[in-house]
């Protein structure tokens, strides 16, 4: 069920990111992996009472009527991920390739692994309880696939490691020296939005999840060294947020644009808004945070607080 619904979310949402709609490979994987397990002898008594002819007989009678349907079914969900996940891959390419590279990219290769993992276990179980010759079309282009799958996993995990390794030292020094702060969580005009549940993600929806914008927003804490002293700032500076790599400000505020206007039609849609191209009658229900009012220690405007209208106007 949630599986389908997975499914159904990923091909209706563009905005989910490329890395997250790579990882529904792992989803059937994991399960047709572990699944295996149920074809094995559950202990050694068991492996040897396998001896016997009658008990070997029983015992693949059991596992070609129960075990192997539910196992091409699990194969099956396989496969349809994986052409899910690069149809998906597709239509993200183009604004994916541009981002730059972040721990988020090495996603890609766990669910790969995973995937080539799951089509040997089925592999596996299909030549030990199938009743049909070994050199058919479908065995044949089966282990090719895998191959294929393996071959391929190996080498995207080889290279996205050597790549996260070397820019593992640049994202583990970050300078925040001329950076400017940004909000906390729980004072973005988001938060407000997530609080009163009018944010709240829809299955067919054409917007950034409210809550990867609030992530992106405020940013994560970072440890650096001021005063002689390891403290903890608050910066956009991370390339990735979890699994989507980081927005750059015309992306934060645009989708952030797009979101507050969604739901100011979703509350007045009889409302005439012809022409307008900023969320400028939804952000006036909201207070500017403590924060802007209060003086800070390197007096920068930090204009991701403010809405796109309010920049634009020149209200500030």
């Amino acid at each position: 069920m949630f599986y389908f619904v997975a499914l159904y979310r990923l091909h209706t949402n563009e905005k989910i990111s490329a890395v997250v709609c790579w990882l529904q490979l792992s989803g059937p994987a994991v399960v047709l992996y572990g699944y295996s397990i149920f074809s094995q002898p559950g202990s050694d008594e068991e492996e040897l009472s396998l001896l016997n002819p009658e008990n070997k007989a029983q015992f693949f009678q059991v596992h070609r009527k129960y075990y192997m349907p539910l196992n091409h079914l699990l194969f099956a969900f396989c496969m349809i991920s994986m052409a899910s996940a690069l149809y998906c891959l597709k239509t993200r390419w183009a604004s994916f390739k541009s981002k730059e590279f972040s721990p988020a990219h090495v996603g890609f290769c766990a669910p790969l692994a995973s995937h080539a993992n799951a089509i040997q276990a089925y592999r596996a179980s299909l030549n030990k309880y199938s009743l049909s010759p070994p050199n058919t079309f479908f065995k044949e282009f089966l282990y090719r696939y895998w191959c294929l799958s393996l071959i391929c996993g190996t080498v995207l995990s080889v290279i996205l490691t050597f790549k996260f390794l070397r820019h593992l030292p640049l994202w583990c020094q970050i300078d925040v020296e001329d950076d400017e702060i940004p909000p906390p969580p729980d004072e973005t005009i988001l938060t407000r939005l997530l609080q009163k549940g009018e944010a709240a993600d829809a299955m067919n929806q054409h917007f950034v999840s409210a809550a990867v914008l609030q992530a992106n927003e405020s940013g994560a804490l970072v440890r650096v060294l001021r005063d002689g002293k390891m403290k903890y700032v608050r910066s956009r500076r991370m390339p990735s947020m979890g699994f989507d790599p980081i927005m750059n400000t015309s992306e934060l505020m645009s989708e952030r644009d797009r979101l507050i206007q969604h739901i100011s039609y979703a509350a007045k849609p009889s409302l005439d808004r012809g022409g307008m191209t900023s969320f400028d009658d939804a952000i006036r229900d909201f207070q500017e945070p403590e924060r802007l009012r209060a003086s800070s220690r390197r007096n920068n405007l930090n204009f991701m607080s403010f809405d796109a209208a309010t920049l634009m106007r020149g209200d500030f």
